[in-house]
């Protein structure tokens, strides 16, 4: 499990990286005002330790859960998230107050490209889960 938690962390820095060039590449184009381009940069810094923290957490736990608790864990850190983000732009609109639906536009792209990341990697660990237990069922038999 432990190559399985590294993988997926190093994908995670790989599409961080991606982003952050991305946007500082563009970000003129998107933004007139650079205080959003470095809220940007803060927001991908703090969902990327975020997605560090999840993975490395249900890494962690992968043995011990059951299926039902593993779901309920990761509908748990979509609330978080949920959460977090909604703290993030709260945050931006009272101390930025420049170009807030440029910046929300922004947020909400990237909210969904980590949530497509989250989706991707649950949905692995549990299929890597389940023929783990297929795999150790099967010598048992044997």
């Amino acid at each position: 499990m432990k190559s399985q938690k590294n993988k997926y962390i190093y994908y995670l820095n790989v599409l961080n990286g991606l982003l952050v060039a991305l946007f500082i590449l563009y970000w003129r184009e998107i933004f007139e005002d650079s205080r959003s381009m470095l809220a940007i940069v803060c927001t991908l810094t703090v969902f990327l330790i975020y997605e560090a923290f999840v993975i490395m957490f249900t890494e962690s736990k992968s043995d011990s859960l059951s299926q039902r608790q593993s779901i309920n864990l990761f509908m748990g850190f979509k609330v978080g998230k949920i959460l977090l983000s909604l703290l993030i732009i709260a945050i931006y609109a009272a101390v930025v107050k420049v170009e807030l639906k440029n910046f929300i536009m922004v947020f909400v792209t990237l909210y969904f490209i980590y949530l497509i990341f989250d989706t991707f990697y649950f949905f692995n660990r549990e299929k890597d889960k389940k023929k783990n237990k297929n795999d150790y069922i099967e010598k048992l038999s044997i």
